[in-house]
């Protein structure tokens, strides 16, 4: 009895010792302010989504502050209802909407908005005396799926009187291309081509453990303790290494290969644009499309670049021309001036150039074109 009680004090002390260690290593890191959010959550809609309110450094690739708003997208907080005077716009996008590589006024939608209002005259503003408000719903890992579920749940909601869908065609076709996902929702076509949604990610081993007490209390953690985040990030970056293409590439091999577009994955976006296009139209909106630059269209080395860059440019306006949608592609574009000025537009620091996300010169250059593009044009033609 009296060694069962010296071994249960024993573990009591131990017990205690280790708590004042963790509250004191806690307490270190916010005196310090050391983070390491999560940006990133579980979402019984649309897979993941971003943590309402996180903020702090993002250095995975390029370093920039990050700030997720309350409704759970990087960006501002905005008003409930437009602004009376203002043309309010919602981009949905991927990662490069996301833009987490750079800070938030580098961005190309938030100087697409700076552009806009400061272009006289603007045809796109004529009959909104207070300019135009972005509102960015990009992010990353999304294809044109969960971008129409995020127009369904958020976007739509928030009044829009134009809607910008920002493809980035070096890898959407394939997000859309129908296969078995344990971490996100699945769109595929029935028989006579209507979209279905496929909805059994949620029962993966992952989804359920998300969902479960345990899972719920170590979001909450992750949300509350500095040294539970740091513990994630190591845990993270175990299971995902650092993509071997946007390291240094010594030999000079050139522009990694594009995702592959099936015709399954044509299908399914053309599908889906016209759902979206639908929608929007509904809600008095309306949709123009732009799609960014791949990496091997705007590689430094002009010698490397594919035969056609921009084939799927020309697919995809073959696609939205009989549904009367506008598109404003911009890779031919940020080619000629990239080339013009000798800018790389992919890349940073410590990676090889024209590898991974636009960088300063990638937004900056997309907001100048999308701002003449749409200067040029009033609101409703089609």
């Amino acid at each position: 009895m009296n060694r069962l009680l010296a071994l249960a004090r024993l573990l009591a002390i131990n017990l205690g010792v280790m708590v004042i260690l963790l509250l004191l290593a806690e307490g270190g890191l916010w005196l310090a302010g050391i983070a390491r959010p999560a940006f990133y959550r579980y979402d019984p809609v649309r897979g993941f989504s971003h943590r309402p309110e996180a903020r702090g450094w993002w250095t995975q690739e390029g370093s920039a502050w990050v700030s997720i708003n309350r409704a759970g997208f990087r960006d501002g907080d905005h008003s409930a209802q437009p602004i009376p005077g203002v043309l309010r716009v919602a981009v949905l996008g991927d990662s490069f909407s996301e833009a987490f590589q750079v800070n938030q006024n580098q961005t190309w939608w938030q100087q697409l908005q700076n552009q806009v209002n400061g272009t006289r005259p603007c045809l796109i503003t004529a009959a909104y005396p207070k300019g135009i408000e972005l509102m960015n719903f990009g992010v990353g890992g999304y294809g044109t799926g969960q971008e129409l579920l995020t127009w369904q749940t958020n976007g739509r909601q928030n009044r829009p009187q134009l809607v910008l869908l920002a493809m980035f065609l070096g890898n959407d076709i394939d997000d859309n291309t129908p296969r078995a996902r344990d971490d996100r929702p699945v769109f595929r076509l029935d028989p006579s081509g209507k979209l279905q949604l496929d909805t059994s990610f949620r029962q993966s081993p992952a989804s359920r453990f998300r969902q479960s007490w345990p899972g719920r209390s170590l979001n909450w953690l992750v949300d509350h303790s500095r040294l539970v985040q740091l513990l994630n990030a190591a845990k993270n970056r175990a299971a995902n290494p650092a993509v071997p293409q946007i390291r240094p590439n010594k030999r000079n091999e050139g522009p990694p290969p594009a995702a592959t577009a099936s015709p399954n994955g044509w299908a399914l976006t053309s599908a889906l644009i016209k759902r979206l296009d639908q929608e929007v139209q509904a809600s008095g909106a309306q949709l123009i499309v732009i799609s960014l630059t791949s990496a091997e269209q705007v590689w430094p080395n002009r010698r490397q670049r594919p035969a056609k860059p921009f084939a799927k440019e020309q697919q995809l306006e073959a696609l939205l021309q009989p549904l009367g949608i506008i598109y404003f592609p911009l890779a031919l574009t940020l080619q000629q001036h990239a080339d013009a000025q000798g800018l790389s537009l992919h890349g940073f620091p410590g990676q090889q150039p024209g590898l991974g996300h636009w960088n300063a010169n990638g937004h900056r250059l997309a907001a100048v074109a999308l701002a003449r593009r749409l200067c040029a044009k009033p609101l409703g033609g089609r």
